[in-house]
């Protein structure tokens, strides 16, 4: 796998971006012809193919007068921190490229951002993320020198990925750093840089798994409880981007639930809510973002009657939202099935809670698309309608989420 990074590296130094989206289309055929490997080593290919693909989307979602030289090394760094942590095997390393991922994306934030709020925003994450972060690092450092391993100790090694995910409770920075950041930011954020919570929980397990099993109960109680309640926020949110955000946390807490089960069928659920999860909430940021770029508020009180001025846009909201509600054949479907099933098994008491999670989730995906296309619009003229490279972005987020869908197997351990 060392080809595929030297290979990253190398890119770095393109100009042209028509030059950089063709090398990132080689790597990804590289890196799909090594997807015969199984266990982790499959797992950490399907998530440097998710990586790999949402940068190529990243690239076709900057406007032509925003590409520059920098904005693309920008992008490059943060495929090479990813790559740097789903392929280390040694934990320092981990957590050296667990932690450069935060750059990049801060610097996204800062430089490219929409309002003067964006450097509060990224204060957020960085405090969130580092703060949270070194205790996983004192970890790493005295894990061969821990004989009895506690509550305390175990959640020095989680902390960091739970505030990551984000779970309820420690998942202040997200939303904020989402409504901050500019299209290509959101996408990077809830595509793959919040996976990177999910795949450390797993990475964990092998050397902590007993102790997760024995301590984390009261963790996944806390996590399906927290979805529930973040999901009745969304109906209060006046601001799109706020809404989406919440529902990416919605999302990622069934996915901390299900994993922390440590039930196989929890796992494959968590990996294909994460794959699915970060196509369906890139396409949802990136179709708002080219709204946003027309009709320049966030408001869905402003946002209405869309699909008699837009209908093409609304065409993609409908698809989209109907993703994220979980709709069949999209990936999410299989997700929350295999993650509900887990979860019951794991203790059949929390159905009730469950139903209303499911019920709720599903509501507010409804509500955020009839307010958003239904209606009167209150201004009295039209906008351009899509070009051919934005429609090609958004096809290229849905087309493989609701294909893979058709091969499980090809995600499984």
């Amino acid at each position: 796998m060392l080809d595929i990074f030297f290979m990253t590296f190398f890119i770095v130094v393109l100009i042209d971006w028509s030059m950089i989206l063709n090398c990132l289309s080689f790597m990804f055929i590289i890196t799909l012809f090594k997807i015969c490997d199984s266990g982790m080593n499959l797992f950490k290919l399907i998530m440097i193919l998710l990586s790999i693909w949402l940068l190529c989307m990243m690239f076709y979602s900057v406007h032509n007068n925003e590409r520059s030289f920098l904005l693309a090394l920008i992008f490059m760094l943060v495929l090479m921190s990813l790559e740097i942590t789903f392929m280390s095997y040694k934990m320092i390393f981990f957590y050296i490229g667990f932690e450069m991922s935060v750059i990049p994306v801060l610097i996204i934030i800062l430089g490219w951002g929409y309002q003067p709020d964006r450097i509060e925003a990224g204060m957020y994450m960085l405090l969130y993320t580092v703060f949270f972060s070194l205790p996983l690092l004192l970890g790493i450092f005295y894990m061969n020198y821990m004989t009895n391993i506690f509550m305390i100790t175990v959640l020095m090694f989680i902390m960091s990925f739970m505030v990551k995910l984000p779970m309820f409770g420690v998942h202040m920075w997200l939303p904020r750093a989402h409504v901050e950041a500019p299209v290509y930011g959101s996408m990077i954020l809830a595509g793959v840089m919040l996976k990177l919570g999910g795949y450390g929980i797993i990475k964990v397990s092998f050397f902590l798994g007993d102790f997760l099993y024995k301590y984390c109960k009261l963790l996944v109680v806390y996590s399906v409880v927290g979805g529930f309640l973040l999901s009745l926020i969304c109906f209060m949110q006046s601001d799109m981007k706020m809404l989406v955000a919440y529902s990416s946390i919605v999302h990622m807490s069934l996915v901390l639930s299900g994993l922390l089960t440590l039930k196989s069928i929890g796992l494959s659920g968590a990996i294909f809510m994460m794959i699915g999860h970060g196509l369906c909430s890139s396409g949802l940021f990136c179709v708002l973002g080219f709204t946003y770029n027309r009709t320049h508020t966030r408001s869905i009180f402003f946002n209405k009657g869309l699909i008699f001025i837009m209908p093409l846009i609304s065409l993609w909201w409908f698809l989209f939202c109907s993703s994220n509600l979980s709709f069949p054949p999209c990936l999410n479907l299989s997700g929350e099935l295999f993650l509900f099933i887990s979860i019951l098994h794991w203790e059949p008491s929390m159905f009730f809670i469950l139903m209303m999670l499911g019920t709720i989730s599903s509501l507010y995906s409804i509500y955020l698309f009839s307010f958003t296309q239904h209606g009167k619009y209150l201004k009295s003229y039209s906008y351009m309608n899509l070009s051919m490279m934005e429609s090609l972005g958004l096809m290229l987020h849905w087309f493989p989420l609701n294909i893979l869908v058709f091969d499980l197997h090809l995600m499984m351990f």
